[in-house]
C-alpha cells in the first residue's frame, strides 16, 4: 500500500533532517526530531490570545465579552483562537498560505489541538471538522486549501473528531479579504457558500477551520449556510486573530 501524502511528507522531513541539522527560524537554537521550525523557547514566546472575547476572540485587556458580541453576538456558537496575527504569526501564516505542507502549518496545528483539548469537555467536542473551502478558481491557482491542511492536522490529534471536505463549498470568486475595506468584508453573504450532502451534518456539532480571523464575516457567512443545512452549532477555530485595528 502507498503511503499517503501526509506520511510520505513526513519521511522526506526526517530525511531532511538527518542529512541537514536544522535551526529555530527566530532565535537559531538547534531543533529536536519533533520540532518543525520553532524550539521549545520561542514557542513559549508566541503571542497567545490568551485574553480576549469569549465569544468571537477579540484580543482584550482581559477574558470578558466585547462590546460587539454584546450588541450583536455572532452565529457560530464559540471562536478560538490560538495566538494573536502579530509577528512571527503573521509570517507563519503567510508561509502556509504559500507552500503546501508547510513546517509552520504541523507545529501550529498541534500546538492548536492541545490547547483545545483543554478548552472542550468530551460531550463537547465538535464531531466533524469543515475547513474554510477556496472558490474553485482560487484552489486551481494556489493548488491546495492551507485550511484543509490545518483541518487534517488537528483531527489527527483530536479523538473524535473526523474532517468533511465535501460539505461547504465556495461559489462566489472575491479578491483577497486582505484586499478590501471592513465594508466590503461585512458584504459577504451565506449565498456566497453552498452546503452539499446535507444528512451528514444535520443535528451535528460542527467546527469551522481557518488559518485566520479578522473580522469574522466569512465564517459567519459559512455558518449560516451551515446552519440553515440543519447543523446543531458551529464554532470557529483559527490559528490567528487579527481585527480592522490591528
Amino acid at each position: 500500500m502507498l503511503p499517503s501524502k501526509m506520511e510520505l511528507a513526513d519521511q522526506l522531513l526526517k530525511l531532511q533532517q538527518t542529512l541537514f541539522p536544522r535551526s529555530c527560524s527566530l532565535c537559531l537554537e538547534a531543533l529536536n526530531s519533533k520540532q518543525q521550525i520553532l524550539c521549545s523557547g520561542c514557542i513559549d514566546d508566541l503571542p497567545y490570545n490568551n485574553n480576549c472575547c469569549l465569544r468571537c476572540a477579540e484580543p482584550l485587556v482581559s477574558n470578558g465579552i466585547c462590546p460587539t458580541c454584546q450588541k450583536s453576538p455572532p452565529n457560530y456558537r464559540l471562536c478560538h483562537t490560538l495566538c494573536v496575527y502579530s509577528h512571527p504569526i503573521s509570517s507563519a501564516i503567510k508561509s502556509m498560505k504559500k507552500k503546501p505542507f508547510a513546517p509552520e502549518a504541523k507545529q501550529l496545528s498541534f500546538l492548536f489541538a492541545k490547547q483545545l483539548q483543554t478548552i472542550y469537555r468530551t460531550n463537547d467536542f465538535p464531531e466533524i471538522i469543515i475547513p474554510m473551502p477556496l472558490h474553485p478558481f482560487k484552489m486551481l491557482l494556489r493548488g491546495f486549501n492551507q485550511s484543509l491542511l490545518i483541518a487534517q492536522f488537528l483531527s489527527a490529534k483530536l479523538a473524535y473528531t473526523e474532517v468533511k471536505n465535501n460539505i461547504c463549498i465556495r461559489k462566489h470568486f472575491a479578491q483577497a479579504q486582505r484586499l478590501g475595506s471592513r465594508i466590503q468584508r461585512l458584504k459577504i453573504l451565506p449565498t456566497t457558500f453552498v452546503v452539499y450532502n446535507q444528512s451528514e451534518i444535520q443535528g451535528k456539532t460542527l467546527a469551522l477551520v481557518d488559518d485566520v480571523v479578522t473580522t469574522g464575516s466569512t465564517a459567519s457567512a459559512a455558518t449560516a449556510s451551515l446552519l440553515n443545512a440543519g447543523a446543531k452549532s458551529v464554532d470557529l477555530w483559527c490559528i490567528a486573530k487579527t481585527s480592522w485595528q490591528n
